[in-house]
């Protein structure tokens, strides 16, 4: 349902559920939703109230006596959708569809509450004065011109290269912190009547290690080594687990792992971690594995936002940068982040040893951004929007990462990533370097000569 939603429209999401649970409400209802809604000042939303004269916290105030109203039977430590939320969702994917929306944004989500007449927030909403026809009216204008206008970006139509998936796993799995889930995880295989490690035998071994931070974590939704295998005695098939092929790995553990994988090269670690393998299970959203999250009532998406809090406060270079070059991204109207856009990011962080080489060779980022929305282009408003990746951007996360793992590093860092994109002479990122008077062997130069000075 959520795979529409921009990044605003899911955090608006996300904040009505930790609503709910902070009210101690058994479920999420339209109020947690309008309450959360109303937390972004600089939304279209509020923007309209304070037009209109309607000050959000009075609003505010009594979206919360609607709410203290209900009745609290005990403390919950999740909360899941009631009919009303579910139906407001299908009524917001309905209107953007109408609208001629690519993606669903909180205004849409406004819009559907607002179109709910039997709800008792409705009534509030009148009873502020609010010219809802004329309100309703001016949204769906907004909405209605911004019909998507995409840019193509040069590398998004480039071909998929075939990577070598087998090579991949291996050095997952002989990698030093990945390399126990898997003996263990062989080891259960070895039990059973199965010869194909599959996404059960994975979890199992993740839950197996009491002292990991993940498992502690997963302990909190209620899944534990023992709810996870008295899950696993009542499926009788493996069903699940299998598309068209048999490989050492079933089909839908090779993707979880994939994504894992994935996952990891764009934070910029350069082992991969349980906690990524819980998040591949989560994306990938296939597997026996995943369908015991969802009989165990697992509520995903505060899991999986449990599980980034600690990735997102780290302090790295890469995941810095991809933050950087994302909201790149969106500032252009772009929703993919190709290799101009790292080259970008790498620039905007500023102090990495290959932000300052570039310094060094004249790059800027006025001049940097310049040349690069020249070559890829520019749309009309910033979007909020899923940003993707390029085929060339995962090549290019793809090199980083190895380059960091033959030199037996922790993590990628920004030189790593430059030299991948050096690596890639027909990329976008590379054309504007060219533009800009800088070639590779001046950049790997400069980065082997630092590199030296520093006895690295």
């Amino acid at each position: 349902m959520f795979e529409k939603f921009t990044e605003k429209a899911i955090d608006a999401v996300k904040s009505a559920q930790i609503y709910a649970i902070e009210f101690n409400h058994e479920k999420i209802y339209p109020e947690h939703l309008l309450l959360a809604l109303l937390n972004d000042t600089n939304s279209l939303i509020v923007k309209t109230f304070l037009i209109n004269k309607i000050k959000t916290e009075d609003l505010k105030k009594d979206i919360i006596n609607l709410l203290n109203s209900r009745a609290v039977i005990k403390p919950v430590e999740y909360a899941v959708f009631s009919e009303s939320s579910k139906d407001i969702f299908e009524k917001t994917l309905d209107i953007a569809k109408s609208l001629g929306n690519l993606y669903v944004k909180p205004e849409h989500l406004f819009l559907a509450i607002w179109d709910s007449p039997k709800l008792e927030l409705t009534k509030v909403l009148k009873d502020k004065g609010i010219d809802i026809e004329k309100m309703r009216a001016m949204f769906y204008n907004v909405l209605s011109s911004n019909k998507h206008q995409r840019i193509q970006h040069p590398e998004i139509i480039e071909k998929r290269r075939r990577n070598d998936k087998s090579e991949s796993i291996i050095n997952l799995i002989e990698s030093a912190d990945s390399s126990k889930i898997f003996d263990r995880a062989i080891a259960k295989l070895s039990t059973s009547n199965y010869e194909i490690l599959g996404t059960e035998q994975i979890m199992q071994s993740i839950l197996e290690d009491s002292n990991s931070d993940i498992v502690k974590i997963l302990a909190e939704y209620g899944v534990t080594a023992e709810t996870f295998s008295q899950k696993l005695k009542e499926i009788s098939g493996r069903q699940a687990e299998f598309g068209d092929k048999q490989i050492i790995f079933t089909p839908n553990a090779l993707k979880t792992l994939m994504i894992a994988l994935d996952t990891v090269r764009e934070e910029g670690i350069a082992s991969i971690m349980p906690e990524h393998i819980i998040l591949g299970l989560l994306k990938s959203k296939k597997g026996i594995a995943y369908n015991i999250l969802k009989e165990l009532n697992v509520n995903e998406s505060l899991l999986e936002e449990r599980i980034q809090q600690p990735i997102e406060k780290q302090k790295n270079e890469t995941l810095y940068i991809m933050r950087l070059a994302k909201q790149e991204a969106r500032r252009i109207g772009n929703n993919v982040v190709g290799s101009e856009l790292i080259l970008l990011g790498i620039v905007l962080e500023a102090n990495s040893i290959a932000a300052e080489i570039l310094r060094d060779l004249g790059v800027i980022v006025k001049d940097a951004r310049e040349v690069i929305e020249k070559l890829i282009g520019t749309g009309e408003e910033y979007t909020s929007g899923e940003i993707t990746f390029s085929q060339r951007a995962k090549l290019i996360l793809e090199d980083a990462w190895n380059i960091a793992k033959s030199q037996n590093k922790t993590k990628t860092t920004a030189d790593d990533l430059l030299i991948a994109i050096c690596n890639q002479p027909d990329s976008v990122a590379m054309k504007a370097l060219s533009i800009l008077g800088v070639d590779s062997l001046e950049i790997r130069q400069g980065i082997k000569n630092r590199l030296e000075n520093f006895g690295l």
